[in-house]
């Protein structure tokens, strides 16, 4: 497998969709990551291309930011010098979603929880409060309060049903205050809660399609997955290889690698092994990237839409995986008989499309 990122004039390009024709598309998700460092005016090139499909998706789609909503530390104190830039990124991405009629989810990241710090659920409910107050679409920066989830957000379009699950993956890692988590038993008690509800959630028998969106991946190319460019092992001398081994082995707490991460993923994914087919979207890694395992039968996706703003270097996968150092979003698309992902580039070019699986009706339940 290649090691080299694809170099921006070799960035590849879908010239025409295979895709069935869009007046036959049941249903719509955009993914959109890491969007903490959008530009206001101008809006920011992926923020404006995306506003231009939320429009043409209209009212049977849903949009949602997977968090990093600002960098770097969230949204500061109102009386914060660093409060004004904060806001004016918030309001970029709202501007990509004014008059749209689809529903839209707001998840936190780790920079939206103070990047891991102190005070970090304070910064993260500040956030919530200020996106559900500035958009006054109701409840849509979720889970609610800081907690874990997994929290559902239903839609319907005549008999197709779709169930999104949200869950607040940076709950699993923040290393300080946190709700359901005073002692280590309480943290014990609410991380098996949580994967109980979730294992309800997605094989639940009365939905025909189940998507679980989270900041941080399951798995990943980038760096947050342990791969890095050949010059990291090269500079400094030896230092850069023991980076790149400390990064696999052990981990900063944001890396796949860490102990904490390891044990969610593990939790996570366990659950996820009971649906099929089941994908897991998240951003983190400034990346676009679509990996899958398994087969018809078993057919688990994750989608990797961290870099609407910000891109970092991403390992070249093999066919049928894809991996781009890109700023962009990705998109699902939901027919009758086919789900498809695609990703697009800030300049408005779909940069990869494929079909994920074949739609699967009402559950597990009703195979």
């Amino acid at each position: 497998v290649s090691t080299k990122a694809p170099s921006a004039d070799s960035i590849p390009m879908v010239e025409s969709s295979t895709q069935p024709n869009e007046s036959e598309r049941l249903f719509s998700v955009f993914l959109v990551g890491d969007a903490g460092d959008a530009s206001l005016d101008p809006l920011e090139p992926s923020l404006s291309i995306l506003g231009e499909k939320l429009q043409q998706a209209g009212e049977n789609s849903t949009v949602v930011f997977l968090g990093d909503n600002v960098y770097p530390h969230g949204l500061p104190r109102e009386n914060h010098r660093k409060r004004e830039r904060a806001e004016n990124r918030l309001q970029a991405q709202f501007k990509s979603i004014e008059n749209y009629k689809g529903k839209v989810i707001f998840l936190a990241g780790n920079h939206d929880w103070n990047s891991s710090r102190r005070n970090g659920l304070q910064a993260v409910l500040r956030q919530e409060k200020f996106v559900e107050k500035s958009l006054n679409r109701g409840n849509v920066f979720l889970p609610d309060n800081g907690r874990p989830g997994p929290e559902l957000v239903k839609s319907k379009n005549g008999n197709f049903d779709m169930s999104i699950v949200a869950l607040n993956t940076q709950w699993w890692l923040h290393p300080h205050n946190k709700p359901g988590a005073e002692t280590e038993e309480e943290y014990a008690s609410t991380k098996k809660q949580i994967v109980q509800d979730l294992k309800e959630a997605v094989i639940d028998p009365s939905v025909d399609q189940v998507l679980v969106v989270g900041h941080h991946p399951m798995y990943s190319n980038g760096t947050n997955g342990g791969k890095f460019p050949l010059k990291t092992h090269l500079l400094p001398p030896i230092g850069g290889s023991l980076y790149v081994l400390y990064r696999n082995i052990i981990g900063t707490a944001q890396d796949i690698s860490s102990r904490k991460y390891s044990k969610m993923k593990e939790q996570l994914t366990s659950v996820f092994a009971d649906r099929n087919p089941l994908i897991y979207a998240s951003g983190h890694d400034h990346s676009l990237q679509y990996i899958t395992f398994g087969d018809e039968r078993r057919n688990q996706n994750y989608i990797v839409s961290g870099s609407a703003t910000v891109t970092s270097y991403v390992k070249n996968p093999e066919s049928p995986n894809f991996g781009v150092q890109q700023k962009g979003f990705s998109a699902l698309h939901y027919y009758e008989n086919s789900i498809w992902i695609e990703f697009w580039s800030e300049g408005g070019k779909r940069l990869f499309e494929q079909e994920v699986a074949p739609i699967h009706q009402k559950g597990l339940g009703k195979e």
